[in-house]
């Protein structure tokens, strides 16, 4: 089964594929049928996950023979994975002719190979697998992110690739040094961290690979670039699953600190690691409501929860006794946002195209829902997931507060990020299509499966205990959503009368620039890199003036430098040169982190 799971979508690739070896008119048709029938490539994984622990599936011919087997942490996410992807595939191919995607072959095609990718992260049991699936799967989503070919599109592709080679080079050495000290199954691997000379350095490397696919703050700025710029599908499988192969990484590799071999390097690393989970969990917050465009609101809103889930996964390393109840719970609440998130997600155009008449009231519930379960509100799969969290970390404070005081804040600020979605949704223009198509039913099928799927994996699978309803749990699911909620609305009684300029955005469309950190990053490059040019064009000049009539090779050196000056400005000024000069800084700090280690400064 886990062979069929990994095998068939691969299969689907190759068919589209080759289809380009055929015929106009058979090309066509072979491409379509490999779009349509493309859902059923996440059958098998599914039907895995469901049916319990298949057989692990040995493979000696793949690189150094690979080992793939289901265990409790991959269970779950095997199955929300495959629901999502299906349900994205669905969503693109089985639509109406002329609601249909540009190049909807190729993106089905993109989509199964960061499916099998994603997957193969869940089932790897050696490092080289886990490697491997998590480098196809990082890559392939670059597909995702430039399909439409904007401009928009391409500067968020180069944003991503950046990230994600400095991702998978980190992970490559990380990864090096862990099968170095033993560390080649993926259940020693923690031990072999430990065991390792070079401990700090080990986590260090793990952690920037693995953050930056999680959206940890400040690894997060590709996030806000590629979810407006990809397909709703792809965005929804993006923040759904995808950015839980990062989440994978920290519980795969990362140790407790159970063993004094290594102790401070893991408590340093968890102390670090919880810090900046908090701080993108609350930060995302401010950033993201200032933006005007749906999809990057829920792309903010992902690097919160995600904050959420790194905070409960640092507390399980800082408490050895932590350390089981800590990853169940990060597990269920990363079950529990797939659904919530992929429902909103795939739920922008969804409500564009059925917005109004009965069909309207039913998609606006739906939206309602997931936007609730992503707050918490009681009943929901996200009271279920917040519950188990607040528990696993009682016992962790920070600054002399309770991390289970801290995390439920952290609905307060999703309360006010859905609400700023849902403000703009409701001013965008909605219409009524008379006949449902794939992509509403798939919408639909992640709604129904968010409201059951999550309760289901939480009390069967890992297994949690639901929340002990009552006045005391009740009010303390309440008072976060209530604490944002008020605010929220005076906000938009405000911004409905016109007593709020500033909340309608300019024409560039938001409040502030999507992603942050490398907007002032690159404006930053760029003054630098124009005040060089300046600077040559200077000593060009005054070298001209100095040098008279017969210094003709010396003029033409400084022509040469002129025009190279003047190329180099033009090139940051476009999107490549600005990608370029991001990843040099990010290799200067990453060199620097790495230097710092070797010396022995840190850890």
């Amino acid at each position: 089964m886990l062979a069929a799971a990994l095998l068939l979508p691969v299969a689907f690739i190759a068919l589209i594929a080759m289809a380009g070896i055929v015929p106009a008119p058979d090309r066509h048709r072979i491409r379509r049928v490999g779009s349509v029938l493309a859902p059923v490539a996440v059958l098998p994984a599914a039907t895995a996950a469901v049916g319990g622990s298949p057989e692990p599936w040995e493979v000696p011919w793949l690189l150094f023979g690979s080992n793939f087997a289901i265990d409790e942490v991959a269970r779950p996410l095997l199955l929300v994975t495959a629901l999502l992807y299906g349900s994205a595939l669905v969503a693109i191919a089985w639509v109406r002719p002329g609601d249909r995607e540009p190049r909807v072959a190729t993106l089905s095609a993109f989509l199964l190979a960061c499916y099998t990718g994603n997957i193969g992260v869940y089932l790897a049991s050696d490092t080289v697998a886990f490697y491997l699936a998590f480098a196809a799967m990082s890559f392939s989503a670059a597909g995702l992110v430039i399909h439409y070919r904007t401009r928009q599109a391409r500067r968020a592709t180069v944003i991503y690739l950046i990230m994600s080679v400095i991702s998978e080079t980190s992970l490559l050495a990380g990864m090096m040094l862990v099968v170095h000290a033993g560390g080649g199954q993926l259940v020693d691997a923690p031990q072999a961290v430990l065991d390792s000379p070079h401990t700090g350095l080990t986590l260090t490397l793990l952690f920037i690979g693995f953050s930056i696919k999680a959206g940890t703050l400040p690894l997060h700025v590709w996030l806000p670039l590629a979810h407006p710029a990809a397909p709703p599908a792809a965005s929804a499988v993006l923040s759904g699953a995808m950015v839980k192969a990062g989440l994978v990484g920290w519980l795969r590799f990362f140790p407790t600190a159970a063993d004094p071999l290594g102790e401070d390097a893991v408590i340093t690393l968890a102390r670090v690691m919880l810090m900046l989970s908090l701080l993108g969990a609350f930060l995302a917050v401010p950033l993201g409501v200032l933006q005007n465009n749906p999809k990057v609101i829920l792309a903010y809103s992902t690097i919160s929860q995600m904050g959420f889930i790194g905070a409960v996964v640092a507390a399980g390393m800082l408490l050895p006794g932590a350390a089981t109840a800590a990853t169940a719970a990060a597990v269920l609440y990363a079950v529990h946002h797939g659904f919530a998130k992929a429902s909103l997600f795939l739920g922008v155009p969804v409500l564009r195209h059925f917005g109004r008449g009965a069909i309207g009231v039913a998609v606006l519930a739906g939206l309602l829902w997931a936007g609730l379960s992503v707050a918490g509100a009681p009943g929901t799969s996200g009271a279920f997931a917040k519950y188990v969290s607040k528990e696993a970390v009682a016992d962790i404070t920070v600054f002399g507060i309770g991390l289970d005081v801290l995390l439920p804040l952290v609905a307060t600020g999703s309360t006010l990020l859905l609400m700023r979605f849902a403000w703009v949704m409701w001013r965008e223009e909605r219409t009524s299509r008379p006949v449902p198509d794939g992509e509403f039913g798939a919408w639909v099928a992640l709604c129904l499966a968010g409201l059951t799927v999550p309760r289901w994996v939480g009390s069967d699978w890992l297994p949690l205990d639901p929340p002990i309803w009552g006045p005391g749990t009740l009010w303390d699911m309440i008072w976060p959503i209530a604490l944002g909620l008020l605010p929220g609305l005076v906000v938009w009684w405000l911004a409905a009368r016109q007593r709020l300029p500033g909340w309608f955005p300019a024409a560039d469309g938001s409040l502030a620039p999507p992603g942050d950190l490398v907007v002032v990053e690159e404006r930053g490059v760029l003054r630098a890199w124009s005040a060089g040019a300046r600077a040559l064009t200077a000593v060009h000049t005054g070298a001209r003036r100095a040098a008279g009539v017969g210094t003709t090779a010396v003029l033409g050196a400084g022509d040469r430098i002129q025009r190279a000056a003047v190329a180099s400005e033009a090139l940051v000024r476009e999107w490549r040169g600005a990608g370029l000069a991001i990843l040099l800084l990010l290799g200067g700090v990453a060199a620097l982190v790495a230097l710092g280690l070797l010396t022995g400064e840190w850890f």
